[in-house]
């Protein structure tokens, strides 16, 4: 038997890789946010969609911006994960606060996380309205991973990304 989830619908399309989303203000201050909701986009050119609350600081630094960084954790930054996201990064620092270390990107201007195990960085090309988010497609400058968690184009099982079930449960990859 089935039963409506309309109101869930978005969760049907769990788990998703949790990213933390990371963006800066004018004067070059690094802001980061956990960010599940983020998906290829295309292949040529490479880039993905990334979507944001609306009323969220990161939404604000992106528009001004016009670039962003994705970094991958692994299993061994969960509690970074929830502590980036329960607080604004307008008012406190969360890297410092989660104990994380910022990684000088490659290509733009906005740092990425040290530790991670894959690394995208991003120019945005369009902001899209979405409902109460806005989605912030963009063209992937550059990407790299671990060598010890990315082999022959997958993840490798016991060093996978940390994935969204859904509300506050994640999960990942048995190896």
């Amino acid at each position: 038997m089935l039963r409506s989830v309309t109101s869930e619908s978005y969760r049907l399309l769990h788990p998703k890789v949790v990213c933390f989303l990371t963006s800066v203000d004018k004067s070059g201050k690094a802001n980061i946010m956990p960010c599940a909701w983020v998906s290829p986009a295309s292949e040529e050119p490479p880039m993905v969609i990334a979507f944001v609350a609306k009323t969220h600081y990161t939404a604000r630094l992106i528009k001004m911006t016009k670039q962003f960084g994705l970094s991958i954790p692994d299993a061994s930054m969960e509690k970074a994960i929830w502590v980036t996201g329960s607080v604004s990064g307008k008012d406190v620092d969360k890297f410092a606060k989660a104990g994380l270390q910022q990684l000088q990107a490659k290509k733009i201007k906005v740092p990425m996380v040290a530790g991670c195990i894959g690394y995208l960085e991003c120019t945005l090309v369009k902001v899209v309205d979405a409902g109460e988010c806005y989605g912030f497609l963009g063209v992937v400058e550059t990407a790299y991973a671990d060598n010890e968690a990315w082999q022959n184009k997958l993840w490798v099982e016991s060093r996978s990304p940390v994935l969204h079930l859904g509300g506050k449960k994640l999960v990942t990859f048995k190896g």
